[in-house]
């Protein structure tokens, strides 16, 4: 996969960065960071790294050999979830080839595992979201992404909870399920530029300067349909 803003070599130094701190247990894996920058770069609402940077860390923050070490890592980190974005923005959501292969469902899983992370960090943002859009097919999507995600996190447990209820997921099952997987992420990774379209929220400052030149026969400006003397006046 070509990679934008972030190449092979920056790459490299960063799973190397990482493999070191995992010694210690002190911070996700390269696949499970690529999944957690996944969701937030989907997130309905931006989040500043200084927000989300503290996710990464598996216990306390590890300490670094000095100052300059620190901020080379954060912006090594930084440049991922940028690159990670714009493969968003391509449509580019896996890591990973376009078709199944059990050779890298490790990988895959700790993926999913980031993935999965991170959602629960903006679930409630994304109740929000989810909420004001009112569409049962995104909604349907959402937690068919999320349901896949945590069967690929752990296949082991997904195939015994399946046989269980009575149903069959076995191997010849993944790679339907990994084609589904990609075809949902796309809707997921769509949420957030459908919901910015739309007037959920609006800023108080904003609604009191722009109730001015609004007349009260009007139809008032947030979009309600409604007369202006009828709807935000009152």
């Amino acid at each position: 996969m070509e990679l934008t803003h972030f190449d092979k070599q920056q790459e490299h130094s960063l799973r190397q960065r990482l493999t070191q701190l995992q010694r210690n247990d002190a911070v996700l894996s390269y696949a499970q960071l690529q999944g957690l920058l996944f969701a937030l770069a989907c997130s309905p609402e931006t989040i500043r790294p200084a927000e989300w940077f503290d996710l990464i860390w598996l216990n306390d923050e590890p300490q670094f050999d000095n100052e300059q070490d620190a901020r080379s890592f954060y912006r090594q980190v930084v440049a991922l979830s940028e690159h990670i974005a714009e493969m968003a923005r391509q449509r580019r959501f896996l890591p990973f080839s376009a078709r199944y292969c059990e050779r890298w469902q490790q990988e895959l899983s700790q993926w999913c595992e980031g993935l999965l992370l991170g959602h629960q960090y903006l679930e409630d943002l994304w109740l929000i979201a989810i909420d004001d859009l009112n569409d049962h097919s995104v909604c349907e999507n959402v937690d068919t992404t999320l349901c896949l995600a945590a069967t690929f996190a752990d296949i082991i447990d997904a195939q015994q909870l399946s046989f269980e209820q009575g149903m069959e997921l076995t191997d010849e099952h993944l790679p339907e399920a990994y084609d589904l997987f990609q075809q949902v992420l796309a809707t997921y990774a769509s949420v957030a530029s459908v919901w910015a379209q739309g007037v959920w929220d609006v800023d108080t400052e904003q609604l009191f300067l722009a109730l001015e030149p609004v007349a009260r026969d009007e139809l008032c400006f947030c979009g309600s349909g409604e007369i202006f003397s009828k709807c935000c006046l009152h």
